[in-house]
């Protein structure tokens, strides 16, 4: 009974482990058969839970032929296996490789059904799993093979099929360029052979045991999980990482067991005194070693030797703590390379930036330079792809880019690198950061992916800054600081779609109380009658704050290339503010749409400190800001947003702003206050909306007598009506 449970539930993990293959990256990208494999696997389980039922309550002829089903299918799954591993990593058809399989099938078909030879019988007496058929061999050649037919089938394909499928791989691993793929079908060898050791164990423990022939399916499930380590492994095991996961397997596993063990056998005189007392005990014991166990590999694993792959963290704090203002551009650098040649292995590094229609070298850790004309066809595919990140395994594989295959690996190979980091503001190339191969001969890997898609924001930064801080014909020989303050702001404005509609004019002013802030307005261009403004102001002050001004202007255009929904958009860079940007950073402001064909303006109200509209039927100023959330402190900010909407007539007037214009206080310590935001707007509604953005400021600065201690973003949009 309890053999028929067992493998019933194991049934059920396969499928549940063929939905998590068939979800993992690695493997929708090699598009291999492991999750049909893992199904069948499955039904081979459920198969061999019916026989052991059928032969324990049912008729024997329905046991025999389940049964035979049950080893049919068995023997069809391990040749699948082996015709996987023949075939990987490339996973081509061929048809020779077609003809044997089905020949083999058909070999195990007659040998389990046809015949006086073939299986007679499966039956469980006296607890006892048997499987009878008729002697394989005649005459003398059984005296010198006496074996079942049965016999025979077990060691064709456990033992004979997957040992000469073996020696198949090894002769072609030989010849395999890449040394990882070497690795991976030395892992599916393996994999065989664990197969094989586990079935011989079976065969051998059934001896004590009779009903464990019952399980020999479960010696098919490390095979597979093998397969599954092999498909989806893209890093060498070298010497270094072979010690580190032997030496914290050993903490972790053998040195607790063990220890455990013997402390077990100490403690165990206690539960002749009291049982309750005994396992109080030894639950007290196993706890400390547990804490034992996981500090040591704690403290090791900080060791450089034994440092865990997993970088994410240590790269994140290195990679951030890069000082712009008080570093000179070539330390930058290479600080840089060594921050990847620590965490990845990387063998060089260079830095391109776009110049005049082609990618120029402005650092190169060899010392050479290059020059690469810009493929817009190739960066136009990986852009629509959302791929900006591309390493050569991915180049070679990926179906996706097999029209730009070529030119990519040119790239790669005109500047020996082994994969690169696109830096674009939305369709403008910023430049590209070249990553040559691993000095241990690894692949970049899809944790190296990962972590370089979570943290693109920083490459963005060394990107911009490279660009446009080190041309000092550009921006001169200044203070670096005000060079920076400078070439953001005015990039910033420069990059707006200003507003060209007949139906409204509109007016902004900006004004950074020291040179250089994290505030920003910004209107954007969805088509004729439709435009998208943002002002607001993120977290922070100096030099960090205005690289993630940059950074969060750059993505907004990004997203809206692929993102039609205006709250969508919202939810989308919270998240971009909380998981890229640096901890702690949060955006205030507010998001609007307007729509000149229905004369309407949808908002939304992110923290925004005021939103006024002034109405002409009513020569009245109100505020409209509604319910409002900062971005960047909860992951999903999607329930905390709504979208308002208001109709707009000729006349009305719309005036938003950051704190720096409400906030600020006079020489006694007076607020300026809404009040007289509101008044101004009344006062000077008949002005053009630049003129009411200035009129605003100047009163700022009247009320206030000195000078201002926080940055000043105002955004005048005046609704003229009309066709």
């Amino acid at each position: 009974m309890a053999f028929f449970i067992i493998n019933i539930l194991l049934a059920g993990l396969m499928v549940g482990l063929s939905f998590s293959i068939d979800r993992s990256n690695a493997m929708r990208k090699l598009n291999n058969p492991l999750v049909n494999l893992t199904l069948t696997l499955g039904t081979l389980f459920l198969l061999m839970g019916l026989t052991v039922a059928l032969c324990l309550w049912g008729p024997g002829q329905l046991s025999l032929f389940f049964g035979r089903i049950t080893f049919m299918l068995m023997a069809w799954f391990v040749v699948s296996c082996c015709n996987y591993t023949v075939k990987f990593p490339r996973n081509r058809s061929s048809a020779g490789l077609s003809l044997v399989q089905w020949a083999l099938n058909i070999l195990a078909f007659v040998l389990l059904f046809i015949g006086k030879r073939s299986v007679r019988s499966i039956v469980i007496v006296d607890n006892i799993f048997q499987v009878t058929s008729g002697e394989f061999f005649s005459g003398r050649f059984y005296e010198l093979f006496p074996v079942s037919t049965f016999e025979f089938f077990v060691f064709f394909y456990a033992v004979l099929v997957p040992f000469v499928t073996i020696i198949m791989i090894v002769a072609r691993a030989e010849n395999m360029p890449s040394r990882l793929e070497r690795q991976r079908m030395l892992d599916n060898v393996l994999a065989l052979l664990s197969m094989m050791v586990l079935l011989a164990y079976v065969v051998f423990a059934s001896r004590f045991m009779p009903m464990l022939v019952t399980m020999c399916m479960l010696t098919l499930v490390p095979m597979l999980l093998l397969f599954v380590r092999a498909a989806s492994k893209n890093e060498i095991v070298d010497g270094k990482i072979a010690a580190r996961m032997i030496l914290t397997g050993v903490l972790r596993y053998i040195f607790p067991a063990v220890i455990a063990g013997v402390l077990y056998v100490i403690a165990y005189p206690l539960s002749g005194i009291s049982y309750l007392l005994f396992v109080l005990v030894y639950g007290l014991i196993v706890l400390a070693i547990m804490f034992v166990s996981l500090t040591l590999v704690r403290l090791l694993t900080l060791r450089e030797f034994l440092r865990d792959n997993r970088y994410f963290s240590s790269f994140e704090r290195d990679i951030t703590s890069i000082d712009y203002s008080a570093t000179e551009p070539n330390e930058i650098n290479d600080f840089l390379f060594s921050v990847f040649r620590k965490y990845l292995d990387t063998g060089s590094l260079r830095i391109m930036v776009e110049s005049g229609g082609s990618l120029q070298t402005i650092y190169s850790s060899a010392g050479d330079s290059a020059e690469l004309p810009i493929d817009a066809n190739v960066l136009d595919l990986l852009l629509s792809l959302h791929h900006p990140i591309v390493f050569r395994d991915w180049a070679v594989r990926d179906n996706n880019v097999s029209g730009i295959r070529l030119q990519l690996l040119s790239m790669l190979n005109d500047t020996d690198s082994d994969g690169f980091i696109l830096l674009h503001e939305g369709r403008q190339i910023i430049g590209m950061i070249f990553l040559g191969k691993k000095i241990s001969g690894n692949a970049y890997s899809d944790y190296d992916y990962d972590t370089f898609t979570r943290l693109y924001s920083n490459f963005f930064v060394i990107g911009y800054f490279m660009k446009n801080m080190m041309n000092e014909a550009v921006v001169g020989t200044v203070n670096r600081e005000i060079r920076m303050s400078g070439q953001i702001i005015t990039s910033i404005q420069e990059n707006m779609d200003f507003i060209k509609n007949p139906k409204v004019d509109s007016g902004y002013l900006m004004v950074p109380a020291h040179n250089i802030g994290g505030e920003f307005v910004d209107t954007i261009r969805l088509n004729d009658s439709r435009y998208i403004y943002i002002i607001g102001a993120l977290s922070g002050k100096g030099i960090a704050a205005s690289m993630s001004m940059v950074i969060l202007k750059s993505i907004i255009r990004t997203y809206l290339a692929e993102i039609g929904d205006f709250k969508k958009l919202v939810v989308k860079v919270n998240s971009f503010i909380r998981e890229n940007l640096p901890k702690g950073t949060y955006f205030a402001g507010t998001f609007g749409l307007l729509d000149f064909n229905t004369n309407t303006m949808y908002y939304i109200n992110c923290g925004s400190p005021a939103l006024f509209m002034y109405t002409r039927a009513y020569n009245n100023v109100i505020e409209i800001q509604g319910e409002g959330h900062v971005l960047g402190f909860v992951r999903d900010v999607s329930g905390f947003v709504k979208v308002k909407k208001v109709n707009l007539a000729e006349g009305d007037i719309i005036l938003t702003c950051t704190d720096g214009l409400i906030e600020s206080r006079s020489l006694r310590g007076d607020v300026y206050g809404k009040g007289r935001i509101q008044n101004a707007l009344m006062d000077n509604s008949f002005y053009p909306a630049s003129k009411m953005a200035q009129f605003a400021y100047d009163s700022l600065v009247q009320f206030t007598s000195k000078e201002l201690d926080d940055d000043v973003t105002i955004l005048v949009l005046k609704y003229l009506g009309g066709k």
